[in-house]
């Protein structure tokens, strides 16, 4: 779809009609994780996530953004044969559109009192953060400056042997996954670790359509296995600040995530993720909202301990949900602009001379 004048509701401004249902289970199910993963920071910022919830949401790292970069990858292809000039206004304009816009929503909304107070992310809400978004992106907007910043490197790379950049990619991804290049933001460390995999995604479409295809019961319960054992073992052995353990796993991780996707979308119980997959923009922008503002309510409700273990997966769905129904009401209010470029800046293609 154009990301101008179609739905604006994907994270992947181009479909195509080969694109298969396990590509939108894969994208719900990182949304979900990126939503859960946002709650628990919430609720360990105010003292309501158990230790043991904690540990299981840093563990789901290896999979919840590397998937999505994969999957953002897989269909870039047809952009990056376009022009410049198409590339720059139909990913690179769009994504930083959204990114100034919600930044500056986000800016406005967490100073206010009550939100600032449950807020686990105050370091990118002040005025000097703000100042440098464009350089330093803030840890809520990274993920859409990346898929804009990732378009222009593919774009400047094209040309460059796909083992040449998949190779160079894959250091930096392990050498700053083990900690050993220590770059200025976190949120840039980030970038570089995922890389790798937007790349892959390009690259390897393939590959992966491959192992979805290949996808069974077996061979999901066999690639859930192997990533519990390797992270177990890496934690145990105290291994992973070799450089290539960390993106090991990474890459352990995002296989099974491919594999339950595809093998999950052919049953009735994947229909919701499938759905969700095609609308993850709107969740991805607007979710963090309404989880501060449970998080302002919970504040004053005594949580039972049992019930604290349960909190991170209600408030994903409920906030997942709550954050499909507002961007409803937004574009029905007019306020498409905060989910599309504006069509003022949106670049058409000069109209063919005919004779």
């Amino acid at each position: 779809m154009s990301a101008q004048h179609g739905s604006p509701a994907s994270l992947l401004p181009a479909r195509d009609s080969s694109r298969m249902a396990w590509v939108d289970a894969a994208k719900g199910m990182s949304i979900l994780l990126v939503v859960a993963h946002h709650a628990v920071s919430f609720l360990h910022t105010s003292g309501l996530a158990p230790p043991a919830v904690v540990v299981a949401n840093t563990a789901l790292a290896s999979m919840r953004m590397p998937l999505f970069f994969l999957v953002s990858g897989l269909f870039v292809a047809g952009p990056l044969a376009a022009s410049w000039r198409t590339l720059l206004h139909k990913r690179v304009a769009f994504f930083l559109h959204l990114f100034v816009a919600w930044t500056v929503l986000r800016f406005a909304f967490f100073h206010t009192p009550a939100v600032a107070a449950v807020d686990p992310y105050v370091d990118d809400t002040d005025v000097g953060a703000l100042a440098l978004a464009l350089v330093i992106p803030g840890s809520g907007m990274w993920f859409i400056y990346a898929l804009a910043l990732f378009a222009v490197i593919a774009k400047l790379v094209r040309g460059v042997p796909m083992s040449l950049q998949l190779g160079v990619a894959g250091v930096l991804s392990a050498v700053v996954g083990a900690d050993l290049l220590h770059l200025e933001s976190d949120v840039w460390a980030r970038m570089a670790r995922h890389l790798f995999f937007f790349l892959l995604g390009w690259h390897a479409r393939t590959l992966v359509e491959r192992v979805a295809r290949a996808a069974t019961a077996l061979r999901v319960t066999a690639a859930a296995a192997a990533c519990v054992a390797c992270a177990a073992a890496a934690v145990v052995l105290g291994i992973r600040w070799i450089p290539g353990v960390a993106l090991g796993l990474n890459v352990l991780a995002v296989t099974f995530g491919v594999l339950f996707a595809a093998w999950i979308s052919r049953y009735r119980l994947g229909r919701p993720l499938v759905a969700l997959g095609a609308q993850t923009l709107p969740v991805y922008l607007i979710h963090i909202f309404w989880i501060a503002v449970v998080m302002v309510g919970l504040q004053h409700v005594d949580v039972p301990p049992a019930a604290a273990y349960a909190l991170p997966a209600v408030l994903a769905v409920g906030c997942t949900l709550l954050s499909l129904l507002t961007h409803r009401v937004l574009v029905a209010g007019g306020a498409t602009w905060l989910f599309t470029l504006p069509s003022r800046l949106a670049y058409r293609a000069p109209a063919p001379v005919t004779a």
